[in-house]
């Protein structure tokens, strides 16, 4: 090596995996740079062979390395599921008809790619995503709201997962509306058997349901904001009452959880953009003088679970 010239620092590259029931994506991450996705392949989640699922999630990581010609030290694995601190999972009958209760996802991924692996549940991974990447980041409890399908729930601490299993992951289900408000909501009844909680009421999938009661059946929720926004009254009463039924939860969140941010996403996440500001001020829970919980709706989108997941390696 001549005079002046400096070694480069080969950069330390982790792999993220992230399991939907439709589509499954895997990104190579530099493990010093949470939010940098290297390489990203995205492809439809096989759900017929075990053994074709396995296979190609390691050709996907193949050509991965073969297109940046960075080899990975391990992998995160992201999955809409409980998951044991042994990598095993409760089972997503309802979205991989293989991947039942006891499944050794960990072990079995980590046999196919030759490399430790890391597994958990995804609603947390994209709150790891968001204290490394996203909003969260710079703060030190991080909790987030995915406002989807589902609710999703999850909940970080100075960069690392609170429990070492998804103990809350099924947190959406708090109570935030009397049983005679809009009794027609629960006529097809929560599967947490409880009427009236969070996921019932302000999922993407429940806002959905009042959406086309409301505005009618070509309606959707991102028509609903946007009427709303601009003024019209009916639009209008239903976010009014979205965001009183939200603002219970979030309220119960900080004095559950004491965060000093929460970050919402998910598809509604999208639409309380032109709210962020109401909702803040309409977060009154304190859990000890002066303590203040900051509002943020998340600005990763396609890559969160991908990153999340790589932060289980990399962090």
């Amino acid at each position: 090596m001549s005079a002046g010239e400096k070694s480069a620092t080969p950069i330390r590259v982790v792999c993220g995996i992230d399991v939907g029931g439709t589509r499954t994506k895997v990104g190579l991450v530099d493990a010093s740079r949470p939010g940098r996705v290297m390489a990203l392949d995205v492809f439809p989640t096989e759900r017929e062979s075990e053994g074709a699922f396995y296979r190609g999630i390691a050709e996907s990581v193949c050509r991965l390395v073969a297109q940046t010609g960075t080899r990975p030290v391990g992998a995160g694995v992201s999955i809409g599921s409980y998951v044991f601190s042994d990598g095993t999972i409760d089972g997503l009958s309802s979205m991989v008809p293989f991947l039942t209760h006891g499944h050794p996802l960990g072990q079995q991924m980590s046999v196919t790619l030759g490399l430790p692996v890391r597994v958990d549940n995804d609603a947390r991974l994209i709150c790891m995503a968001e204290a490394l990447a996203g909003e969260g980041r710079g703060f030190g409890r991080v909790l987030t709201l995915t406002l989807g399908t589902g609710i999703g729930f999850g909940l970080v601490e100075d960069g690392r997962l609170v429990e070492g299993e998804p103990r809350g992951h099924l947190a959406g289900h708090v109570c935030v509306r009397e049983r005679d408000d809009d009794p027609w909501i629960d006529e097809s009844p929560c599967y947490c058997g409880l009427e009236g909680c969070l996921e019932q009421t302000c999922s993407g999938t429940a806002l959905e349901r009042v959406v086309h009661r409301v505005l009618g059946p070509a309606a959707t929720n991102k028509d609903l904001f946007q009427r709303s926004v601009v003024g019209d009254p009916v639009a209008r009463r239903v976010v009014d009452r979205f965001l009183g039924y939200l603002l219970r939860a979030l309220n119960q969140y900080v004095y559950l959880y004491c965060p000093d941010v929460i970050v919402l996403g998910g598809g509604v996440a999208r639409g309380l953009e032109s709210y962020v500001d109401r909702l803040q001020r309409g977060i009154v829970a304190e859990v000890y003088q002066g303590q203040h919980t900051e509002l943020r709706v998340t600005r990763l989108r396609e890559e969160s679970g991908v990153i999340g997941a790589a932060g289980l390696v990399s962090n």
